[in-house]
């Protein structure tokens, strides 16, 4: 009996590796029905579900999985992007914070917490977040493009110009993206870099 249960178990897996969501969520139902405490049943449930754009029940099989134990990252990173897919940004922040208390050396999921906070419009969290991200994982060419994009956001032209340039040195295929603000920044480094300018060489002329 073990041995079957075990066989429902890769089997569900093997159905969500091929990507038959919904046959797999019913197979994990059955097995759910008689195996409640079933970490890998509730969890592989949570997937399977939200891979097939049911974000809500997987949420609450995610839910049953954490109250068998909380000590899960990938439950608790998983749960944060269905609701991130959700646009529950606040409950994404906490659950990939979660996550992150579990294992702080996950440049995905600092990634992801960054993308929170900048949905949040809390850029200067979102920064933090990113730059751990990239500290952990230096080639991460997403978490500096959203950094540099962040950046922009609150206006620090040069560092977003830095990080933008850093991410299309990783990774060239964002340079569409890129190319969407990096000119904005660009004109007014300038800009600002001119007017600095012209401050300056009033200061040193002589006075009338």
């Amino acid at each position: 009996m073990a041995m079957d249960n075990e066989d429902q178990l890769v089997r569900a897996v093997s159905l969500i590796e091929s990507e038959l969501y919904d046959k797999a969520v019913d197979l994990l139902r059955i097995f759910l029905d008689k195996h409640p405490e079933s970490i890998e049943g509730w969890y592989n449930l949570g997937f399977a579900l939200a891979s097939s754009g049911k974000e809500k029940e997987a949420i609450i099989a995610y839910d049953e999985a954490l109250a068998i134990d909380n000590m899960i990252f990938e439950t608790w990173f998983n749960k944060a992007t269905a609701l991130y897919d959700m646009a529950d940004f606040e409950g994404a922040k906490k659950c990939y914070e979660e996550a992150l208390r579990i294992d702080p050396e996950d440049a995905e999921a600092w990634n992801n917490l960054g993308n929170a906070f900048s949905r949040l419009a809390d850029a200067r969290s979102a920064i933090e977040a990113y730059t751990r991200a990239v500290a952990i994982q230096p080639d991460y060419a997403e978490a500096f493009y959203n950094s540099a994009n962040a950046h922009f956001i609150e206006g620090d032209d040069e560092r977003a110009i830095a990080c933008a340039e850093a991410a299309l040195e990783l990774d060239p295929s964002l340079e569409k993206r890129v190319n969407q603000w990096i000119h904005v920044s660009r004109d007014r480094l300038e800009s600002t870099r001119a007017a600095l300018e012209r401050s300056k060489r009033r200061k040193q002329e002589p006075g009338d």
